[in-house]
């Protein structure tokens, strides 16, 4: 079947990536990095596609999926693999720009690819698979990443992460290609100039679940970014880290088994603002609990919130574009989850230096808060909207 095909793909894909992840900050721990340089190397991994995410998105919505696929695997394979030869400053920064570009392709590609062969009926179960192969190679790749550290070196973890990363390459293969859906006409109306991203940053259901996805990744760099670091402060091994990041991306995928009846019960928006309050309690207890029960227990709760929310920024990404111009619209999020990225590490880097690590954990909260808070807002309004529209259509 293909949908399960593109989720084995995206499970060994992101195990590559996300291995990486914290073995970037371990790594140029090593290489004697200060914590702002730390931050900013990482910030590295998403500044291309800051820069290009949306038109590479409009791209990908005419071209046929198995060259795009193709693209962002092997691409993410030379970026990942990069580090492995060349050991030092230079290694990670050129890492770090082709690895994040890289993904970029590969993850715009395969979600749009589960556009393309769901239909209404079944895209949130498919985007659900998606998401769930995404969050098992979010656990496994932290853990084994955290065991080869230790037993051999991170100059060792890259190649072996790379090698790893190529099986997904294969499978791209096996992979029937799909081609670009015809687009339809837009019901927002437009002028006669070409329809550009802003037509779809229109529609106000899509700007909401952009800034969900802003928040939670936001959350969930943070941790990927920090976390290690203050690990490192308390005294744990590689290999403990690497289950702390895997206890956290288990929660996120047992979540996933629950996330329809729990959605269908509560509504969308509701669980959104639960799994914001759930990631804002984490951060408050996460660097005043050492020891290591508490902090796998405080990772698994994160992973709740963090797990929840993703998935559905997804499925409402694809629900509320416009026909034939879902990759573009993925894109946007794209765009806007690595705005978040770069900015994170890069500030937050700074501010760790000024105000200490501990803290960082404290103010990422009270962010969480407050973009929730904007988000809980506008969904307020705009119910009055509708209501007060309603009013005057009954007169």
């Amino acid at each position: 079947m293909k949908v399960f095909k593109v989720v084995c793909i995206c499970t060994i894909y992101v195990l590559m990536i996300m291995g990486t992840r914290p073995t970037v900050s371990l790594f140029a721990h090593e290489l004697g990095a200060s914590i702002n340089h730390i931050g900013l190397i990482t910030s590295l991994f998403s500044i291309i596609p800051l820069l290009f995410a949306i038109p590479l998105g409009k791209k990908i919505d005419h071209l046929n999926s198995k060259i795009t696929l193709l693209l962002g695997g092997y691409l993410g394979v030379l970026g990942i693999v990069l580090p492995g030869f060349f050991p030092n400053f230079l290694g990670l920064y050129l890492s770090q720009l082709i690895a994040g570009s890289a993904q970029t392709v590969l993850i715009l590609s395969a979600q749009d690819y589960i556009g393309r062969i769901s239909t209404k009926k079944n895209r949130n179960q498919y985007v659900s698979w998606f998401s769930f192969g995404v969050a098992v190679g979010t656990l496994a790749g932290p853990l084994f990443s955290g065991i080869i550290a230790d037993l051999f070196s991170f100059q060792i973890t890259f190649l072996i992460l790379a090698g790893i990363g190529f099986i997904s390459c294969i499978i791209i293969h096996l992979v029937p290609n799909e081609y670009p859906i015809k687009s339809k006409k837009s019901p927002i109306p437009t002028s006669k100039t070409k329809s550009t991203f802003v037509d779809l940053l229109k529609i106000p259901s899509l700007r909401l679940a952009l800034l969900f996805s802003a928040l939670i990744l936001f959350a969930k760099d943070i941790y990927l970014t920090f976390f290690p670091l203050l690990g490192l402060q308390f005294g744990y091994s590689n290999s403990t880290i690497g289950l702390l990041l895997a206890i956290n991306g288990i929660a996120s995928v047992i979540i996933r088994f629950y996330l329809a009846p729990i959605t269908n019960r509560f509504g969308t928006f509701n669980v959104f603002i639960g799994s914001m309050i759930i990631s804002c309690v984490a951060y408050i207890a996460l660097p005043f609990f050492p020891q290591i029960v508490i902090a796998c227990i405080i990772a698994f709760i994160l992973g709740i919130g963090l797990g929840i929310g993703q998935p559905l920024s997804i499925s409402l990404t694809i629900d509320n574009a416009i026909n034939g111009r879902v990759a573009e619209a993925l894109g946007i999020r794209l765009t806007v989850n690595r705005l978040t990225q770069v900015i994170t590490p890069a500030i937050f880097g700074i501010l760790a230096n000024l105000i200490g690590l501990i803290y960082i954990f404290l103010v990422s909260s009270t962010v969480i808060a407050l973009g929730t808070g904007i988000a809980g807002h506008n969904k307020n309004n705009r119910k009055t909207d509708v209501m007060e529209d309603s009013r005057v259509k009954s007169i």
